[in-house]
């Protein structure tokens, strides 16, 4: 048989009380969801060291975690559409002075933020961080370079800033004939097929000694089949014998 003592009315007074509170929050809140903020403003130098031991490189892998899993918190998906780009580019920038170094950052730069669902509005910051990657000196970084061309060309549609990016990555040394043949390119793409046939004779004329018949090959088929009209062709002493 239960016996209730002053002690124990006490407590069942107050589960009582705490239930009952409970029951009056869900009530209020159960519908309620978290609601993202969109991209945080990234940290200066100093305060993103400061939070991370002074290590830059645990402050770059925890930087890009975070970037990786935004908008993707309490059960919801956000499209990148719906991300701040501009405040992406101060995280994009920290990053690069973190570790100018590491290709993570341009990997999920190019790849992830780079396939939103609005790029002639949302890619300038990408472009922008792609482009000062793929002009330092390590190796291969050239590569970013050439994918800010690409953004720039076939997702923005902006083909002035295609132009400019590709005549920088054909300035860069040590890079494979078709990324010195990169602004003829942009050129045919955009109409303009004297200025990619100047382009390409000029590289055939300057740098013929150094080329393998293979890419000699490429680039009298890129003039002779692609750049020149096929009544251009039959004149140009080039194309006579492109079979």
């Amino acid at each position: 048989m239960l016996r209730f003592n002053r002690d124990n009315l006490t407590l069942y007074i107050m589960f009582a009380i705490f239930l009952t509170l409970n029951i009056c929050l869900w009530t209020q809140t159960h519908k309620l969801r978290p609601v993202w903020g969109n991209v945080p403003p990234a940290t200066s130098d100093r305060a993103t060291l400061m939070m991370n031991m002074g290590d830059s490189q645990l402050a770059y892998r925890r930087n890009g975690m975070m970037l990786q899993n935004l908008g993707n918190e309490g059960g919801d998906s956000t499209p990148l559409k719906d991300y701040n780009f501009e405040l992406l580019r101060g995280w994009f920038m920290l990053q690069d002075r973190l570790d100018p170094v590491s290709n993570f950052m341009p990997y999920l730069t190019a790849y992830y933020f780079g396939a939103t669902q609005n790029p002639r509005d949302q890619l300038g910051p990408v472009i922008d961080y792609l482009e000062v990657q793929g002009q330092r000196s390590e190796l291969d970084k050239w590569r970013w370079l050439a994918e800010a061309v690409f953004l720039a060309r076939y997702k923005k549609s902006d083909m002035p800033r295609a132009l400019d990016l590709a005549n920088k990555l054909a300035a860069l040394p040590n890079v494979p004939l078709w990324a010195k043949a990169m602004p003829a390119f942009v050129l045919r793409a955009d109409g303009d097929k004297e200025g990619a046939y100047t382009i390409m004779m000029g590289i055939l004329s300057s740098s013929s000694h150094s080329l393998s018949p293979y890419e000699i090959r490429l680039l009298r088929d890129n003039i002779c089949n692609q750049t020149l009209t096929p009544a251009e062709a039959a004149k140009n002493e080039l194309c006579i014998n492109v079979k």
